[in-house]
């Protein structure tokens, strides 16, 4: 299966793609041993901005397109809980505090991207940690 991770433009910078940030560096808050949003092994992760690209340049499987619809994001941890889990629900946090998270996990995965790490769910540094004590 192939799951879409929102990439740094502007245009993701919704709410689902902000608490998707948000529950990846964040700590899931039903198991212990979860130091945040992490794909099953049976799931492919890609930036959302390399699908449409593919979906530009012709490289489409079937016809037809579910491009209106947006990708579709992973939703679902390794842990078997799901991004609201992963201290990301905007009701419980309210706007403030979504947004302070929000901008926390984008400067996260700018230096991801700087060490061309964007899609290793697995790295981190010390810029990284410090930042994820942060959330």
């Amino acid at each position: 299966m192939r799951l879409s991770y929102p990439c740094l433009s502007e245009a993701n910078h919704n709410d689902l793609a902000l608490a998707l940030r948000i529950a990846r560096h964040s700590s899931c808050a039903t198991c212990d041993s979860c130091p945040g949003l992490r794909p099953p092994a049976s799931v492919e992760v890609v930036l959302d901005d390399d699908i449409h690209q593919k979906s530009l340049l012709g490289d489409l499987t079937q016809y037809g397109s579910d491009e209106e619809d947006g990708p579709a994001y992973l939703e679902t941890c390794i842990c078997g809980h799901d991004v609201a889990d992963h201290g990301s629900q905007l009701a419980a946090l309210g706007r403030e505090e979504f947004s302070r998270r929000a901008r926390l996990a984008i400067r996260i995965d700018e230096l991801l991207q700087e060490a061309d790490r964007q899609l290793d769910f697995n790295y981190t540094d010390e810029d990284i940690d410090s930042l994820r004590q942060q959330m």
